[in-house]
């Protein structure tokens, strides 16, 4: 192998090496704001921050150019395509609630270890939430309850965060904010996300998952 080559590979290997380094080691910074749910503006301001490279998204404006897009496009038959989505939409909705509550009760234990380990490698400089939320079925509304009162428990002995979880029981509702700032370094995810995965429901949940899609 010639000397200029196998110096330009050595100079591309220490590169590569470096930046997956500064990768494991220089924590990221998240800023956000997120707000929405059933009659409420809708806000999704999202900051990202590593050594000085920034980069920020508008959720708000996407969405608002969206919805002029839509203004513009032909109303023909409008009538029949809004009851064919409305009741597409429900349909959707009781398939999503069906797996969310099947999501619940088979990884509420890995979630909630996950949550745990997750939280000593975050810096939480700011996290304020505030949420209400409410299903068809008071039972399943009470189940979500507990499910979020478990896994945001780890976050509650922390100074800076503030967050209010209000389960209503007599509608079917969701509103919501979040804002925050925190601060994570990947190297202290990758053992607390490998041993997630590592769990026998979870790799059991991701085999249903890909069955399903790609078999």
């Amino acid at each position: 192998m010639q000397v200029p080559l196998l110096i330009f590979l050595l100079i591309i290997a220490a590169t590569l090496a470096l930046a997956v380094i500064l990768l494991l080691v220089v924590p990221f910074v998240f800023r956000f704001e997120l707000k929405g749910g059933s009659g409420a503006e809708s806000v999704q301001n999202i900051e990202v921050r590593w050594l000085f490279l920034s980069r920020a998204t508008n959720g708000t404006a996407a969405a608002e150019r969206k919805n002029r897009r839509g203004q513009k496009e032909d109303k023909g038959g409008k009538g029949e395509e809004e009851g064919k989505a409305k009741k597409k939409e429900k349909t959707g909705d009781k398939m999503n609630i069906d797996r969310l509550f099947d999501l619940i009760r088979t990884l509420h234990c890995p979630v909630a270890a996950l949550a745990r380990n997750v939280l000593r490698g975050i810096a939480i400089k700011e996290l304020s939430c505030r949420a209400a939320f409410g299903l068809d079925d008071p039972a399943e509304t009470g189940m979500l309850a507990g499910f979020l009162y478990a896994a945001s428990a780890p976050l509650t002995h922390i100074p800076a965060v503030s967050i209010r979880l209000d389960p209503v029981f007599w509608e079917r509702t969701l509103t919501y904010r979040a804002v925050g700032s925190i601060r994570i370094t990947v190297r202290r995810m990758v053992v607390p996300v490998a041993v997630f995965l590592c769990d026998r429901s979870v790799r059991a949940m991701i085999v249903r998952y890909i069955r399903s899609k790609f078999l």
